[in-house]
């Protein structure tokens, strides 16, 4: 709390951290961490030493993963949750977050890239695919990776993600093996 100024204000950090307290479920929790860090506002790490400085603060083992899978390159509460419930519970390949590459001079992030397998996960969720420039910037996007890496591009959804990602994560590692990764598939316990 700024008690100093007029009227007294509580800081960004500690507002954002209570937000996610009161956030309706996990995946609005993960929403605003993410947004706050990705509207550049604060740092995941600023939240870190934040929520350490408190004395008490519900859910701190969650909120303390989900800003190191911020700081990481998770940007939104999609890409967490391709993170959570997809790769790392079925044994995926750890991907590289917001590879950056380049084509004709324009940059572009990607949502999840493993670059051993030529193999993009882009991850849309309703914010920025909601218009049909969006959609075609996305289209094009998957098109230049199939163009200058001769790469393949998964494009998920909420549904595969949180409606079914033990079925999405068995599709993906059937892509993985099929691009040359050798490993197994993961049954995890959520899985039927």
């Amino acid at each position: 709390m700024q008690w100093n100024l007029g009227p007294p204000r509580v800081r960004y950090d500690e507002t954002i951290l209570d937000l996610a307290v009161l956030a309706r479920d996990d995946v609005a929790a993960v929403g605003v961490l993410a947004d706050a860090c990705g509207a550049r506002r604060t740092t995941a790490r600023r939240l870190l030493g934040c929520l350490a400085a408190r004395a008490r603060i519900p859910r701190r083992d969650f909120l303390a993963a989900v800003l190191v899978d911020v700081s990481e390159g998770t940007c939104s509460a999609l890409e967490h949750g391709y993170l959570t419930l997809i790769e790392r519970p079925h044994g995926l390949p750890v991907g590289a977050r917001q590879a950056v590459r380049i084509t004709g001079g324009t940059r572009a992030y990607l949502d999840v890239r493993y670059a051993a397998l030529g193999l993009v996960v882009e991850l849309d969720g309703w914010l920025f695919h909601g218009t049909a420039a969006a959609h075609d910037r996305d289209l094009q996007r998957d098109l230049d990776t199939l163009v200058s890496e001769a790469g393949t591009t998964l494009r998920l959804g909420f549904a595969q993600v949180f409606a079914r990602s033990c079925a999405t994560a068995a599709a993906v590692a059937s892509v993985m093996q099929r691009l040359g990764w050798e490993g197994q598939l993961v049954r995890c316990p959520r899985c039927p």
